[in-house]
C-alpha cells in the first residue's frame, strides 16, 4: 500500500488547530535510523508535564509512547496505511504516576524525503476503572452482603428493596416477611415504648445517620440485643434511600450484663466484709478499699483512692513493706501470701494477707487483689493450744514414766514377769502414752545405716535365737547416712520386731533397708508368721488394734506409725495370711537436715569490697555508711552527682558494687546507669527510689539496674541483696 504523501509545512502551519487542541498530539521524524520527538502540541505537554520546549530533550521511548526501542523501530519498518494503527501503552509524564494511554498512530512521508510518525494520545485509565467498577460493583456488593455476619436492608421511600441472609438469621423472619413485617413487630415490650419515642424525635431532626441498640423477640422466641445503623440519601430523582446494618451484639451485652453484676456482687460482698479488702492499680495507687480498711486504719475510705501507700498515715515500716509486697506481684505475677503486724489503738494485731494479681488483656498484671484478715485472736488461740499440748505431753510423759516406773519394781517383786503379755502391753503403753513428748525432744545426727542395723542386728540376734527364731540382716544397697534421730528409728524397729515376734508360727525375721527412686531410704522387717488376712491390713496402724494375739496391747504398730509420721515418711504392710507379713517404712534423706550455717553474722564476709555509693543528701549517705560499717573493713567511696559517678566508675573499673540514687541534682539516675553500661556491664548496681513505682522500676531495670530497694531503706533487705551480688 502507498504512504501518503504531503507537504510537512502544510500540517504543521495549522498552529491553531495544532496548538490549541485538547488531544495531546506527537509529532516524530526518523532521522538517520533513529526516531526524534520533532513537535508536541500544548495537551502533549500538559500530560508530560514539561515546557513548551523541554520535550526536546525527552524520547519517544523514554516518555512511553513505545515499550522500547525494537518496538519503534517496528513501527517505522512497517507499512502503516492510512487507516493508521491503535495500541495501549503507559505514557510517563516527568513527575506523576503512568497514564494507561491509547495511541492512534499515523505513518507519513513528507516532501522533504523524512519520514513522520505522528501519535494521538487518548487517556483511557479513570475510563478503564470506572467501566471496571460498575461492571463489577453490583456482584461484589451482593457476595460481600451475603458473606458477612451483619444484617443488611435498604429501603426505597420505605419499602424494603434488598435483605441478605444474616438479616433472615437475626430476626427469624424470611425475606419474604421482612418487607412486609412492621419496624415495631420484633421490638420487646419494655423497649417498645422508649424506641417509640426515638422513632418520633428522628422523624423530626431527619438526621442522616443514626444508631442505636435495640432488644428484640426474633421468631423463634430468642432474645436478642441487635445494634441498628441507620444512614439515609435521596438519589437525583428525589427518591429516600435508607440502609440498615443490623449487628447481634448478644453475647457482648450478656458479658456486659454478667460483669456488671459480678462488680456488684463483689462490691456488696467487699463493703461488708470483715476482711480488709484493696485493689491497687498499676502506677501504685488505691483503687477500692472497703469499710474495713477506713474502720482499722481510722482513715477516711476517700482519703486512700488515688494514693500510694507510703502517703497514708500508718506506721512507714509497714507501709514499706506492704509497697514491696505489690511490686513483686506486679513484676512476678505470683500470688503472695504473708503475714504482717500492725498497731490499732494501742494494740498490735497480727494479719495474714494475700495478693492476688488480676491480668490485663496482653498478659500484663494491671492491678493488685489485696485480702487480709485479722488472725490476732487466732494467733493467741494456737498460742495457748500451743501451751495447753505441751502441758498434756508433759503429763503423758509423767504417765508414763510412771509406767515404767511401776512396771520396773513388779520385775523386782517377781522377775518372771518379764516374759508376760502384761509386761509387754505396759511396756507399749508407757512408749505410746510417752511419745508426744519424745518426739519434740528429738536430737538429730547423721547416722550410717549399716552400722544401725548392724549394732541392732547383734542387740537381738542371741536372744531370738534362744526363743528359736533366726534373725536376717539384708544389705541390698551400699552404705547410705542420713540425718535422724538414732533412738526414735531403733524404737520403730523394736515395735516392728515385737509384733514379728508375737505372730503364730514365727521362725526367720528378716531386717534390711533399701532405696526408692524418690531418693528416700526403705527399711523393712519381714516374717514367715501366721500373717494378717487382707481385709484388716489397713486397721492394723490403730491404736488397741491387735489381731490373734491374745494379751496384747495393740499399741506398738500405732506407736512406729505415729514415729514414722514424725520423720516425715510412711509406713505399709504386704502380707498374705499363713505366709508371714512384710512391714515397710521409709526416711526421706533430705528431712532433718542440719540446719546451714548463716554466713551474714560472718561481719568480715565484704572485707576489701569496693562499693561506690552514688547519693546526693549527707543524711542518706550516713544512714549506709552506718549501715556497713559492722559488715567489716568495706572501701566505701562516694559521688554527689551523677557526671562525676560516671567518670568515677570509667576510672575505677574495679568496683565491686554501685549503689544507685535515682534523684540526684544533675541528670538521674537512669542516665547515670544507661552511660556506665556503655562501658562497664558487669558490676551490680542497686537503684534506689523514694517510692519504688512500678514505672520506676521498669525503668531502672532498663537502664541496666540490676536490682532495686525501696525508700527509707530496711537494713535487712539492703544486706540480703548485697549478699546476693557480693557472696
Amino acid at each position: 500500500m502507498d504512504e501518503i504523501l504531503f507537504d510537512i509545512k502544510d500540517a504543521i502551519d495549522c498552529n491553531n488547530w495544532f496548538a490549541h487542541s485538547p488531544q495531546p498530539i506527537f509529532v516524530m521524524k526518523v532521522d538517520g535510523g533513529s526516531l526524534k520527538l520533532h513537535r508536541i502540541n500544548r495537551s502533549a505537554c500538559e500530560l508530560l508535564k514539561c515546557t513548551d520546549d523541554g520535550y526536546q530533550s525527552l524520547t519517544p521511548v523514554g516518555i512511553g509512547l513505545f515499550k522500547s526501542e525494537a518496538d519503534a523501530q517496528q513501527y517505522i519498518d512497517s507499512e502503516i496505511g492510512p487507516e493508521g494503527v491503535v495500541y495501549v501503552t503507559q505514557i510517563m509524564p516527568l513527575i506523576e504516576p503512568a497514564i494507561s494511554s491509547e495511541i492512534s498512530l499515523y505513518k507519513m512521508r513528507a516532501a522533504d524525503g523524512y519520514t513522520y510518525l505522528t501519535a494521538f494520545q487518548q487517556n483511557i485509565g479513570n475510563m478503564s476503572k470506572i467501566l471496571t467498577a460498575l461492571r463489577h460493583s453490583e456482584f461484589r456488593f451482593l457476595m460481600m452482603a451475603e458473606n458477612i455476619t451483619d444484617g443488611i436492608m435498604i429501603y426505597e421511600n420505605g419499602k424494603l428493596m434488598f435483605a441478605n441472609t444474616a438479616s433472615t438469621r437475626i430476626t427469624g423472619l424470611t425475606k419474604e416477611q421482612l418487607k412486609t413485617a412492621s419496624p415495631l413487630s420484633l421490638i420487646c415490650d419494655y423497649e417498645r415504648e422508649r424506641v417509640q419515642r426515638l422513632m418520633e424525635e428522628q422523624k423530626k431532626t431527619n438526621p442522616n445517620f443514626f444508631s442505636t441498640e435495640v432488644w428484640i423477640m426474633n421468631r423463634l422466641g430468642q432474645e436478642k440485643c441487635i445494634k441498628c445503623i441507620f444512614s439515609m440519601t435521596k438519589t437525583q430523582t428525589g427518591e429516600t434511600v435508607s440502609y440498615n446494618v443490623v449487628t447481634d451484639i448478644t453475647a457482648q451485652k450478656l458479658t456486659e450484663r454478667a460483669l456488671i453484676k459480678s462488680q456488684e456482687e463483689f462490691k456488696m460482698l467487699a463493703d461488708n466484709s470483715p476482711d480488709l479488702i484493696s485493689r491497687y492499680n498499676r502506677n501504685l495507687t488505691y483503687a477500692y478499699v472497703n469499710r474495713a480498711v477506713g474502720e482499722a486504719m481510722k482513715i477516711p475510705l476517700e482519703k486512700f483512692i488515688g494514693q500510694n501507700t507510703m502517703d497514708m498515715e500508718i506506721e512507714q515500716n509497714v507501709a514499706s513493706f506492704i509497697e514491696e509486697m505489690h511490686l513483686e506481684v506486679f513484676r512476678t505475677g505470683r500470688k503472695l501470701k504473708f503475714e504482717f503486724r500492725m498497731n490499732i489503738d494501742g494494740k498490735q494485731h497480727i494479719f495474714q494477707s494475700s495478693m492476688v494479681p488480676e491480668m490485663s488483656k496482653d498478659g500484663t498484671v494491671s492491678t493488685v487483689l489485696n485480702v487480709s484478715r485479722d488472725i490476732t485472736q487466732l494467733k493467741e488461740f494456737e498460742t495457748e493450744l500451743n501451751k495447753e499440748k505441751q502441758r498434756m505431753l508433759e503429763s503423758n510423759s509423767n504417765i508414763a514414766a510412771n509406767i515404767k516406773l511401776l512396771g520396773v519394781r513388779m520385775l523386782e517383786a517377781c522377775p518372771e514377769l518379764k516374759k508376760s503379755n502384761l509386761f509387754s502391753s505396759m511396756t507399749h503403753i508407757a512408749d505410746w502414752t510417752g511419745i508426744g513428748a519424745r518426739l519434740l525432744k528429738m536430737e538429730p545426727a547423721t547416722v550410717d545405716v549399716i552400722k544401725l542395723l548392724t549394732e541392732y542386728h547383734l542387740r537381738n540376734v542371741n536372744e531370738l535365737a534362744a526363743q528359736g527364731i533366726t534373725l536376717k540382716l539384708e544389705f541390698p544397697y551400699d552404705t547410705q547416712k542420713i540425718y535422724t534421730d538414732s533412738q526414735v528409728l531403733n524404737m520403730i524397729l523394736d515395735n516392728l520386731l515385737d509384733n514379728a515376734i508375737e505372730s503364730k508360727g514365727v521362725s526367720e525375721i528378716v531386717i534390711g533397708f533399701g532405696m526408692a527412686e524418690n531418693n528416700e531410704v526403705v527399711f523393712y522387717v519381714k516374717d514367715n508368721g501366721a500373717g494378717v488376712p487382707s481385709d484388716l491390713l489397713e486397721k492394723i496402724f490403730e491404736p488397741f488394734c491387735t489381731i490373734g494375739k491374745d494379751g496384747h496391747s495393740g499399741l506398738g504398730l500405732s506407736t512406729a506409725a505415729k514415729c514414722v509420721e514424725h520423720l516425715k515418711g510412711r509406713i505399709w504392710c504386704y502380707s498374705t495370711e499363713g505366709e508371714g507379713a512384710q512391714f515397710f517404712f521409709t526416711h526421706p534423706i533430705g528431712v532433718l537436715q542440719p540446719p546451714v550455717k548463716q554466713t551474714n553474722n560472718d561481719t568480715k564476709r565484704w572485707a576489701g569490697k569496693k562499693i561506690h555509693v552514688v547519693e546526693d543528701t549527707d543524711a542518706n549517705y550516713m544512714l549506709i555508711e552506718a549501715m556497713l560499717k559492722p559488715q567489716g573493713d568495706v572501701v566505701l567511696t562516694r559521688s554527689v552527682d551523677g557526671l562525676h559517678a560516671i567518670d568515677y566508675v570509667r576510672a575505677n573499673p574495679d568496683i565491686d558494687m554501685i549503689l544507685m540514687d535515682i534523684q540526684l541534682p544533675d541528670i538521674d539516675g537512669y542516665t547515670v546507669t544507661q552511660q556506665i553500661r556503655t562501658f562497664n556491664t558487669k558490676v551490680p548496681i542497686i537503684a534506689q527510689t523514694a517510692y519504688a513505682m512500678y514505672a520506676d522500676v521498669v525503668k531502672a531495670v532498663n537502664a541496666g539496674c540490676n536490682d532495686f530497694i525501696a525508700k527509707p531503706i530496711k537494713i535487712k533487705k539492703m544486706l540480703a541483696l548485697m549478699e546476693k551480688y557480693l557472696g
